[in-house]
């Protein structure tokens, strides 16, 4: 269902200069990263996929690699994509994480052309934070519209610092 490469991958090599691919116009230099070190993983699945099951690979993906405060952070932001693409994206089309350069990226693809908005409303009301959580914990995020796939859709793309 998933592969998690290390190094010599078995999945295709992802840079940010990669036309099509996660983070376009991302310079880890403009946030102070380092440059790329020897070792990179990444997953990609297609649908369907829960948040649980892309909460563990992304711990996978992070053992070792980060701190505990930066994998709940990537733990909390994973949940949140992957339930908004259930709730209000019309179902995930494809989930894709990586890291690289000193950060974890994330991509969500969903069936939806609606783009996410913060909530600005009373806060004694449930529901409407996820995409200012989103946004908060994360170095980057950015809203691609359109999939390689069929039909309307919209890919999530996100960065964490790896701290």
């Amino acid at each position: 269902m998933s592969e998690l490469t290390d190094g010599g991958s078995r999945l295709p090599e992802f840079s940010p200069a990669d036309e099509g691919s996660r983070l376009p116009e991302f310079d880890p230099e403009t946030v102070g990263v380092r440059r790329p070190g020897p070792e990179k993983r990444s997953v990609r699945i297609a649908a369907p996929l829960k948040a649980r099951g892309a909460r563990a690979e992304v711990s996978r993906l992070l053992d070792g690699v980060a701190g505990e405060r930066c994998v709940y952070d990537a733990l909390l932001v994973v949940s949140e994509l992957i339930s908004n693409a259930d709730r209000h994206g019309g179902g995930l089309r494809e989930f894709a994480a990586g890291v690289e350069d000193g950060h974890l990226w994330l991509e969500v693809a969903d069936h939806s052309d609606v783009l996410p908005e913060s909530a600005a409303h009373d806060p004694l009301v449930p529901g409407g934070f996820g995409w200012s959580l989103v946004r908060r914990l994360s170095a980057d995020a950015r809203i691609r519209p359109g999939t390689a796939g069929d039909g309307p859709g919209k890919t999530i793309v996100v960065s964490l610092r790896l701290e």
